[in-house]
């Protein structure tokens, strides 16, 4: 069986002829399509009723930020290697750089008046059908649902990671320690993909 070490490089190198800058090695990795794949959020009722939506740093993620800022909900980001939460509720470029400049740096107390997490979007280096996902081995993305959980923002919310297809495996389950938590839908420039933690969770699409 092989490992996350493994996956990782396996994706690395097959998404090469697909990726953009920066190049994919030990990132999480910026593709051709991730527009397409991002805008397949505003298909999701969970999204279309939000009002404040976590969104992680990452290129990939450039257009789900700029789709969060254009449909008026309040937008939550961690600073690079989670070292704070910034909050953005006006229209900006959500570059990393303009959202540290024009954005508003919260802690808990005022996060909790914001409201909770009512969507949280990762990207992932690799992501499986049972919702495990695998990113590029820093930790930063457990850390960042870890501490919104441990704070009370967020419970029900819908967990949503956007890659290309290249990330999307069968089952690495084996492979899941106890800290992980897994997402409920996967969102690639073809398709939307509910995983098998949505059905534990009765997370799956109304009709």
């Amino acid at each position: 069986m092989r490992s996350k070490s493994e996956i990782r490089e396996e994706v690395w190198r097959k998404i090469e002829k697909f990726s953009r800058f920066p190049p994919p090695k030990g990132r999480i990795p910026n593709f051709v399509g991730a527009e397409k794949a991002c805008e397949k959020l505003r298909e999701l009722e969970e999204y279309r009723k939000a009002k404040v939506v976590f969104v992680a740093p990452d290129s990939p993620l450039h257009r789900a930020r700029q789709i969060v800022l254009e449909d008026g909900k309040t937008l939550v980001v961690p600073k690079p290697k989670f070292k704070g939460i910034v909050v953005v509720e006006r229209m900006i470029n959500p570059t990393i750089s303009n959202m540290m400049k024009y954005g508003r740096e919260v802690g808990v107390e005022e996060l909790k008046k914001i409201g909770k997490v009512d969507v949280f979007v990762q990207g992932c280096v690799a992501v499986d059908l049972n919702g495990n996902r695998i990113g590029k081995g820093t930790g930063y993305g457990d850390q960042e649902y870890d501490f919104l959980r441990k704070n009370g923002l967020i419970e029900n919310s819908l967990y949503v990671v956007v890659c290309h297809e290249i990330q999307v495996y069968k089952d690495f389950s084996h492979l899941a320690e106890e800290h992980d938590v897994r997402c409920d839908v996967i969102l690639t420039p073809e398709r939307i993909l509910w995983t098998k933690e949505a059905l534990r969770r009765g997370k799956l699409p109304h009709p």
